[in-house]
Order: structure tokens, then sequence, then C-alpha cells
């Protein structure tokens, strides 16, 4: 890797244009609901409740692409050049494949997705005019991933942070003109939310592919000549990418059983537990981001076995991600009322949602440590384990939480409790599996 590049490893150079990317997507969410909202609150609670469906395309995509940037980040560390161009082949095909099968399968089922999640009648209709529009936007999202990914790998974070708020006032504006009827424009509701979205991920994979060829200098060759080298990389990829996708996929399934068990709860719970989710952005972006910076620093220093540094990266991360996380949520419990009061005025969502902040101010500094440490030890060659761990809580608390809520009558609260001691839980054993250092053993190059 060019000496500029490495000048650039460092970890709040490369985290913060990753936040910003991260918070102005949230803000782009909080913005969607906002504007269902004011077509009712059972608009916004489809939202919400679609919302973990959503989350396969919109959250494990980039995970599954985040296999790339740590593939090639490695090989850049070991010197073996020679491999890159591959891996970020290999990484395009595998994220575009993904994607389009996904908007596929969204497609061909837009009108039974909702009756699936047991969603109450209402709801269904807001359901399938959102899906059957949305659906579309999944391929293009996953190859903006996939080119994003190789401006990560070369430590240009800060052009992804670009795309991200180009994409996002585009996303906003949209909205705003589709919803209204702006500048002459029929008014298209719900539908017009939607397609603001498809077209704003259009946009995104159309820039960030011209930056990765103009501004990055990376002339990829899609030919045939370049198979036999794809399929060299294509297992030490997987053995990333797979584990990094595993988990939140798995994640975002559970959430689906979850939602469709929450929502015998009523509308006023699942507005509750739809709000605080949405706030919870703002604590898990900052870990997020410093994961991702952090991934692309440990891989860069595992492919050159600098083991001290990748731990020390580890460590920093993890202290700054569960310091933020618990102090932003302390704040959020304390101001609760008028942060909620920007959706929903109503007493009984307030006194869910207060619950709800309360407990997160011991459940995000844990989810902090799962979500530092699960992409660390896939950064490094041991995400087989913090995968195959996070499955099995992740779905071992399931018949928990409908316990707690449904046959135990704690409701809201009590299946929030239930994903609190899942973090918790996970937290602790994940950190404890860095900590054996087995991952010094391991890395593709």
């Amino acid at each position: 890797m060019s000496q500029v590049a490495v000048n650039k490893l460092d970890l709040f150079h490369l985290a913060w244009p990753i936040l910003i990317e991260q918070l102005t997507g949230g803000v782009v969410v909080m913005a969607d609901i906002y504007f269902l909202s004011l077509l009712g609150e059972e608009a916004a609670a489809t939202a919400g409740l679609l919302m973990p469906y959503l989350l396969i395309g919109f959250f494990v995509l980039p995970m599954l692409s985040s296999g790339g940037t740590a593939a090639a980040s490695q090989y850049y560390g070991a010197g073996k050049l020679d491999k890159v161009q591959p891996v970020f082949i290999t990484n395009i095909v595998l994220l575009g494949v993904a994607g389009f099968a996904f908007s596929a399968f969204t497609l061909a089922n837009f009108d039974n997705i909702a009756l699936w999640l047991n969603f109450p009648e209402a709801m269904q209709v807001y359901a399938e005019q959102y899906l059957a529009i949305i659906g579309f936007c999944f391929g293009f999202h996953g190859l903006r991933c996939a080119y994003g990914s190789i401006l990560a790998a070369k430590a240009m974070t800060q052009w992804n942070m670009l795309v991200s708020l180009l994409t996002n006032v585009l996303n906003i504006f949209l909205n705003a003109t589709l919803f209204f009827g702006w500048f002459g424009l029929p008014r298209m509701g719900l539908p017009g939310i939607a397609l603001s979205t498809v077209l704003s991920f259009v946009f995104a994979w159309l820039m960030v592919m011209a930056i990765v060829r103009f501004k990055a200098g990376v002339r990829l060759e899609f030919s045939r000549a370049m198979l036999p080298q794809m399929r060299a990389v294509l297992r030490p990829l997987l053995k990333i990418s797979v584990p990094s996708a595993a988990e939140p996929a798995n994640y975002t399934l559970q959430q689906i059983v979850v939602a469709g068990i929450l929502a015998s709860l009523g509308v006023l719970a699942v507005s509750s537990y739809t709000f605080v989710l949405r706030l919870l952005f703002v604590s898990m972006a900052v870990s997020a981001s410093l994961a991702a910076a952090g991934q692309i620093i440990m891989s860069h220093h595992m492919g050159a076995r600098n083991l001290d540094t990748v731990d020390a990266t580890y460590m920093r991360c993890i202290r700054l991600a569960m310091s933020f996380a618990f102090i932003n949520m302390l704040l959020f419990a304390w101001f609760y009322q008028p942060l909620i009061g920007i959706f929903s005025q109503d007493p009984q969502v307030q006194f869910y949602a207060k619950w709800l902040l309360i407990i997160c101010i011991v459940m995000e500094p844990f989810r902090a440590i799962n979500i530092v440490a699960g992409m660390a030890l896939k950064a490094v060659g041991d995400g087989r384990f913090s995968a195959s761990v996070g499955i099995v809580f992740i779905w071992g608390v399931v018949p928990v939480i409908y316990l707690c809520s449904i046959s135990w009558q704690l409701g809201v609260i009590g299946a929030w409790a239930c994903f609190a001691l899942d973090e918790v839980l996970r937290g602790i054993i994940n950190h404890w599996r860095w900590k054996t250092y087995k991952w010094h053993s391991m890395g593709i190059s």
C-alpha cells in the first residue's frame, strides 16, 4: 500500500467519516418515519415493524461487504498487492448477486410479507405499498456497499462519507417533494417515500463507482482471465464475509420473529419500541464507526503480523465505544420526554419509552462490546466463533421474550429486558474470546 494510505491508518481519521455516514443514515430513517407519522400512528408503526425485514438488506449487505474490506486490507498489510484487485471484483460480484436476489424475493412476495409477520389488518395495506417499491433498492445498495469497501480498504473513508451525505440530502429532498407534491408533482404519500429511497440508492451506487474509478484510481478488469485469481481469493474472502453476514442476518431474522410477537401488544407498545430503536442509532453508530475503523487498522496490521498493535487498537475501540454508549444513554433517559415527544405525545408511549431507555443504560455499553469485538474477531480470522455465539444467543432468547412479554404479561418492557440480557452475556463471551489470543495464529495472508 502507498505510504500516503499507511499514514491514514489512524483511528479517528478513519472513524469520524464513518460516524458521519452512520449518523446521516440514521437521520434519514428518522425522517422517513416522521413523514410516515403524518399519515398516522399506524403508518409509522408499520415502518417500525418492517424495519427488521428491511435490515436484511440495509444492514446485512454492508456487513457482508466488510469481508472485502478486511481481506483486501490484510493483503495490503502483507504486501500481496496482486491479490487485492481479485478481492475487489469478487466482492462486487458477491454483493451484486446477494442484493439483487433479495430484491427479487421482496418484489415477488411484497403482498405476503406482512401476513407472514402477523401484521394487524390495518397495517397490511401500508406494508404492501411500501414493499412493492422499496424492494427495487437492495441490488443497487449491494453494489454501492461493494464499491464502498474498496474505498474503505484504501483508507478513503471520507469519500464514503461524502456519498452518504449527498445521498441522504437527496433522499430527504425527494421525500418532501413527492410526499407534499412540490413543483407541481402529484402527492404520492407513502409510495413517494419508498420511491425516494430507491432513487437515492441508485444515485449512491453511481457516485461511489465513479469515485473508485477516477479518485481512487482503481481500474477493475472484469474479464475471463481474472477468474483463476478470483477463485484463489474466494475462500479467504468468504472466511471473513460469511461470519460477518451470518450474525446480522440471524439478528434481523430474529427481529422479524420478535416483531410478530410484539405486534399483538398493540399499536402504542409497538410505537414506543419503534421510536426508542430510532434513538439508539446514535450510540450504535459510534460503536459501529469505531469498530469499522478499527477493523481496517487491525486488518492491515494483522497482515503485517503486528499483533501488539492489533490488540492495542481493539482495546482503544472498546473503551471509547463503551464510554460513549453509557453517557449517551444516561442523557437520553434523563431527557426522554422531549426526545420521544418528537414522534408522539401519547402518555402511554412516553411511559413505555422511559423504561426502555433506562434499561438501555445497561444494555448499550455491552452492545458496544459486541459490535467492536465481533468485527475485530472477524477481521483477524476468528469470525466463526463470534458468529456461532451470536446465533445461539439470538435464537435462544426468542422463547424467553415470548414468556416475558406474552405469557408473564410484562409486555414490551419485559421483551426489552431480554434483549439487554442477551447483549450483556454475548459481550462478556466475545471479549473473553479476544483475550484468549487464539487469533494470533489466524489471518488469511
